[in-house]
């Protein structure tokens, strides 16, 4: 996904979400095994963040930010998706801030 758009990253995470049900559409009587994604970039003075659908052949973009401006680039192709549920935008920015907050939840584990 990040090829697909040309960006470069440092830190990749799946984030687990109580609600199964997220970014998951309705296929052949049950739903399908979408991964949510952060994909992000660790620098010395500054963090970014995207938070993606793993479709397992692409992906769908949902937001991205930089920790030093504050807000959050949410993406219109996400909303239009048949999702069964999506995270809200209030969700969105209470990941991204948890993140914010501890960039080391993201850490590449060795």
């Amino acid at each position: 996904m990040a090829a697909q758009v040309g960006f470069k990253y440092n830190r990749l995470a799946r984030l687990w979400l109580a609600d199964e049900r997220i970014n998951q559409c309705r296929e052949d009587g049950g739903l399908t095994g979408h991964d949510t994604l952060i994909i992000g970039a660790v620098y010395k003075d500054n963090v970014w963040l995207s938070l993606w659908v793993d479709t397992g052949v692409g992906g769908v973009a949902i937001a991205s930010a930089f920790r030093s401006d504050g807000s959050i680039d949410f993406v219109e192709l996400y909303r239009q998706q048949p999702y069964v549920s999506k995270l809200s935008q209030k969700q969105v920015g209470e990941i991204f801030q948890s993140v914010f907050n501890d960039p080391t939840q993201i850490n590449i584990k060795s």
